[in-house]
């Protein structure tokens, strides 16, 4: 059996595989061809996995993040009662069987979860990184204490929106779409992808129960903003979020992420903001009572492709007319959590 179908199998006996490196969220983040995933077994066992996204443009290939995808990397299993010592040299061996099943490509960029803290193995393989952050809440068992934990400003203003909003779930992607767009056109930015890709995405999420699309609107219908979640048996993630450009000073939004770490304690045990290097953004994260964790964005890359490719989206960028941004920002802002997704 290939590795792609054993991991397929693997991730339907395991429910603890984070939803951004499930099969299904792989088949319609990527495409089903375009995704595969190295694997190490031991006695049958899958103790290692490393998918990964196959990204292909004018004769270049690369391993890269996939759209709205906000973390990927290696999963290892431990056994249990590992010493310290034993635990770093297994961790190492298991590393490096996983990068020796990866395919040659000339570009590597993936972010990897939180979670993995060492990446001292990939360094001695000429990979390198950059440290980047996101927020999380880290326990939403007691929601009082986790609403006490937020700053007296958000506080103040889920209390002023709760007169003026009501909050309601919809399950249509187009509704969440039309507002969504918003926050790129108040930046004069093209919108990053299309409708159909994200209806493919939400009609996974959907099938397998791991979404949640919130909107707030006042008494006349009218919607000011919206927000779009999904989660795995770990954590929920605030995947998407929009307002209408001249509603944004209502805190619509702020009402509705209040919402959704609500609803993220009935599914699961952690909400992730998916951070932002952003000064801005970081400090609205923040006043939810979040802290940072910080997490590696490892890269390898042909100097000369990777050269080529960047001088092309430039020329791209500048064709199409769009504003000028830097593309790691602007993308995390926005939700979609890779430092500039290898646009080859």
């Amino acid at each position: 059996m290939a590795d792609k179908e054993k991991y397929r199998k693997y991730c339907r006996s395991d429910s603890s595989i984070p939803v951004f490196a499930k099969d299904w969220w792989l088949d319609a983040a990527c495409g089903e061809s375009n995704w595969d995933v190295a694997l190490i077994e031991n006695n049958g066992e899958i103790v290692a996995s490393f998918p990964y996204y196959i990204k292909r443009r004018f004769g270049i290939k690369a391993i890269t993040m996939p759209w709205l995808t906000q973390n990927a990397g290696i999963r290892i299993k431990y056994p249990r009662g590992q010493k310290e010592e034993c635990r770093i040299a297994y961790e190492k061996e298991l590393i490096y069987k996983l990068l020796d099943r990866l395919p040659n490509f000339p570009i590597f960029r993936q972010n990897f979860h939180y979670s993995f803290t060492d990446w001292q193995p990939l360094c001695w393989k000429g990979f390198r990184e950059t440290t980047c952050y996101t927020y999380v809440i880290d326990d939403l068992t007691n929601l009082d204490a986790v609403f006490d934990g937020f700053s007296k400003t958000a506080k103040k203003n889920i209390r002023k929106a709760q007169k003026t909003f009501e909050v309601y779930s919809n399950e249509s992607i187009e509704d969440f779409y039309r507002i969504h767009k918003k926050v790129f056109e108040r930046q004069g930015i093209n919108y990053p992808y299309s409708l159909d890709f994200l209806k493919r995405l939400d009609a996974a999420c959907s099938e397998n129960n791991s979404r949640r699309i919130l909107y707030a609107r006042d008494g006349t219908g009218k919607v000011y903003s919206a927000v779009y979640i999904v989660w795995d048996s770990e954590s929920a993630y605030l995947l998407m979020s929009g307002s209408e450009i001249e509603l944004r000073g209502y805190n619509g939004k702020t009402l509705l992420v209040w919402e959704a770490i609500r609803f993220a304690s009935t599914v699961t045990q952690k909400f992730d903001f998916e951070g932002s290097m952003i000064e801005r953004i970081a400090e609205y994260n923040r006043q939810f009572g979040a802290v940072p964790k910080p997490y590696y964005y490892i890269f390898k890359e042909h100097p000369l492709i990777s050269g080529l490719a960047g001088l092309f989206n430039r020329l791209t960028h500048i064709i199409k007319g769009g504003k000028s941004h830097d593309g790691q920002n602007i993308y995390r802002e926005q939700g979609i959590c890779s430092p500039d997704p290898v646009r080859i």
